[in-house]
């Protein structure tokens, strides 16, 4: 790519239930570093599901991005998870920080029950493990904010004819949100924002590098 690539990172903001978001922190060692192989814009979300959709549109219209990983937290997971499928369902166990909570309904009405990443997940993973950084592929973003963010990225993409790929990659919780937990929840796995860090810029240089992800088994759930 002869071009300077144009990359956007996306984290949310806290959510109102009291779960910090280390997203904003790497969000914050991302534009500090200044080392990403691009021009970077970062991203701060709300926790607000009718929001989404105009930021996404805004930004994909005003900064067409060549690479675009939007980041969320998943509390009690153990190891960087990228994700391959986000499907057409908002089905909020919780509300967002606005009090919607919707209860089965589309991310766009129209449209398809699944979009795919376009990020290439297998490689992204394989390169993160051979890092040492712990990684898998992941076949749900679960049916939150995440996955309406995932779903709403690459939907617009394709609805815009854009050539951006795009995915979304969980996170474990950080140390400092592990320290305030009480029983039972005392010995959440969790992972230091550097290492966070180190795992989104690795993905951003493997998406860069990898024109076609192989079709091989690799780690994934």
């Amino acid at each position: 790519m002869t071009e300077v690539p144009r990359i956007v990172i996306t984290g949310f903001e806290p959510f109102a239930h009291g779960t910090e978001n280390p997203t904003l922190d790497v969000l914050a060692q991302l534009r500090s570093a200044n080392d990403l192989p691009g021009d970077l814009t970062t991203v701060r979300l709300p926790v607000d599901s009718d929001k989404l959709a105009e930021i996404v549109s805004e930004r994909l219209d005003a900064l067409k991005p060549h690479v675009w990983i939007s980041l969320g937290v998943a509390p009690g997971l153990s190891v960087i998870a990228v994700e391959r499928i986000a499907a057409n369902v908002m089905d909020f166990p919780i509300p967002d920080n606005v009090g919607r909570q919707y209860g089965g309904e589309p991310v766009f009405a129209h449209g398809p029950a699944a979009q795919m990443a376009t990020l290439p997940v297998k490689s992204i993973a394989t390169a993160l493990r051979a890092n040492g950084i712990p990684a898998k592929v992941s076949n749900s973003p679960s049916t939150y904010l995440c996955n309406q963010m995932m779903y709403t990225v690459l939907h617009l993409i394709a609805e815009k004819g854009m050539t951006t790929r795009a995915g979304f990659i969980h996170v474990p919780a950080h140390p400092a949100l592990v320290a305030q937990q009480v029983y039972p929840f005392v010995e959440m796995p969790s992972m230091s924002v550097d290492m966070m860090s180190s795992a989104v810029k690795r993905a951003v240089q493997t998406t860069l590098d990898t024109a076609v992800d192989p079709m091989v088994p690799t780690f994934n759930y």
